[in-house]
């Protein structure tokens, strides 16, 4: 969603006022009077029709801008505000809404904000009006939402089904495409970040190809333009085994997904060739790099919606790999057989607004990162998460991504 920290705090709710107007995802009340809650219904049924967002009650506008001083309404006695959202969303949309609701205490009498966050929909569309009518958002902060016509219905219907059809075929399409180059019983990170639920193309292939070859990152491409590749859809790229590199093979097509595998390469434990080590830097320049990437062309591409993120480490049962810097690891005395993992494939996946990838990347970084290392730490220590965290901060800051 897009409050990022968790729990929402006044200071939270303040900062967000300032930084964002009424639009596509946001919204704000005045008062949880009458005539607010009449209007619920519509409100959240289009934000789950549409990317998802956030309506907060509490908050003066004019003409779509919010306007200081944001000091919520007065909450009146006795009121179960969020038993309130639910009985409403429960008679009123179908089928039903469940949005995370948040009463934030104001600091100016007895007064408070009420925090609506409503994700986008894999049930949509939800219908409101004895299941009428169907609204979607417009961006329009005189006019938030509309009344959906035929078409747009037919495409929130398919949304049930045909989106996720549409991204497991397509992240089928790229893992056999990628299987010519980093394949079993090889070692290997895959990493997949793709719309939730990818409804229709973003943009055409063609404009796939001129993204990769005219943005840079890191004084190159997102894929190296000498490797560079037509595929179904987009591009990809072909990377063999090299001296200083892995083989990848690397994907990014006009539905928004963005995949990458990666052949770990192996380095030996503080210069023991007998005792070799997964190299992290695979694990965390492979992620580093697509979150970038996925940013830059959902940016570019108008997409601000949720995005799935899968990554999974193969063929790994019985490998060691450190994932803060070795030198700590030997002054604390710790074993390699500390780091060994003892099954096959590690995984994750997270849901994220691609906000919170815009604004939050060592956060989501160092959140994925965690769950994967979880499985190769076996000591009986507690897990070294600050020292994870550290290390995936020092080195965005040395790449100047923070």
């Amino acid at each position: 969603m897009l409050f990022i920290e968790r729990p929402i705090t006044l200071a939270h709710v303040r900062d967000f006022c300032g930084k964002f107007n009424e639009g596509l995802r946001v919204e704000y009340k005045r008062d949880f009077d009458a005539n607010v809650r009449e209007k619920l219904p519509k409100a959240i049924s289009s934000f789950a029709n549409s990317h998802g967002g956030v309506l907060i009650v509490g908050v003066n506008t004019a003409n779509g801008a919010s306007q200081a001083p944001f000091e919520g309404f007065e909450l009146q006695a006795r009121e179960e505000l969020v038993l309130t959202v639910e009985n409403i969303c429960l008679q009123n949309i179908n089928p039903p809404v469940f949005p995370r609701t948040t009463v934030v205490p104001s600091d100016a009498g007895n007064r408070v904000f009420l925090v609506i966050e409503v994700e986008e929909s894999g049930e949509a569309p939800h219908a409101i009006e004895n299941s009428k009518r169907v609204y979607v958002r417009t961006g329009n902060a005189a006019n938030p939402y509309d009344f959906a016509d035929v078409d747009l219905i037919i495409d929130l219907i398919k949304r049930r089904k045909g989106p996720l059809e549409l991204r497991d075929r397509l992240e089928k399409s790229a893992e056999s495409r990628s299987d010519r180059w980093v394949f079993n019983p090889q070692n290997y990170v895959q990493v997949t970040i793709c719309p939730r639920f990818p409804r229709s193309a973003l943009c055409s292939s063609e404009e796939v190809y001129d993204f990769v070859r005219n943005t840079p990152y890191r004084g190159g491409q997102f894929i190296d333009v000498n490797y560079l590749h037509r595929v179904p859809d987009g591009v990809a790229g072909q990377i063999p085994q090299q001296a200083a590199t892995s083989a990848v093979y690397e994907e990014i097509n006009r539905f928004g997904l963005h995949f990458a595998r990666t052949r770990f390469r192996q380095v030996p434990w503080e210069g023991q060739r007998e005792l070799p080590i997964l190299f992290y830097g695979d694990l965390f320049y492979s992620l580093c790099k697509f979150l970038c990437c996925a940013e830059r062309f959902y940016s570019a591409k108008g997409f601000c919606g949720t995005a799935l993120i899968r990554v999974s480490l193969h063929n790994v049962a019985g490998e060691r790999m450190t994932f803060y810097p070795v030198r700590s690891v030997l002054l604390e005395n710790v074993s390699p057989d500390n780091f060994r993992c003892i099954t096959e494939v590690v995984s994750t996946e997270r849901l994220v607004e691609v906000d919170r990838i815009v604004t939050n990347k060592l956060d989501v970084l160092t959140d994925i990162l965690g769950e994967l290392a979880w499985s190769f730490w076996q000591s009986l220590a507690d897990f070294p998460r600050d020292r994870l965290n550290a290390y995936a901060a020092e080195t965005l800051r040395g790449m100047g991504l923070r």
